[in-house]
C-alpha cells in the first residue's frame, strides 16, 4: 500500500473550531474547509470531572455531544484531504 505524503495547507488564519478558508494544497482551490469533530483529551476531562463530581447517571456523558469541548479536523471539501487538526488541549 502505498502512502500519501502529507502536505500542510496555506492558511488564511488559525485553525479553529468553525470553517476557514484556506488554499488546498492538494487541489490548489481556495476553500471553505469542511470541520468534522472527534471527542479529543478536553472531551474525556470534562467527562471525568463531571463524574468526580457525583453526575454518574449518565450526566458524565454530556461533553460527548457538546461540538465545543471536542477537537476539530478541518477537511477539504472538493478533494477530501485534511488540512488541519484543531485540538483543544
Amino acid at each position: 500500500m502505498m502512502e500519501t505524503e502529507q502536505v500542510p495547507a496555506v492558511i488564511a488564519g488559525p485553525l479553529a473550531d468553525k470553517p476557514v478558508r484556506m488554499d488546498c494544497p492538494s487541489c490548489h482551490q481556495s476553500v471553505l474547509s469542511k470541520v468534522d469533530y472527534s471527542s479529543g483529551t478536553l472531551t474525556y476531562l470534562w467527562c471525568g470531572g463531571l463524574f468526580l463530581c457525583g453526575c454518574v447517571l449518565g450526566c458524565c456523558l454530556i461533553p460527548f455531544c457538546v461540538d465545543r469541548l471536542k477537537d476539530a479536523t478541518h477537511i477539504c471539501p472538493t478533494c477530501k484531504r485534511v488540512l488541519g487538526v484543531y485540538k483543544r488541549l
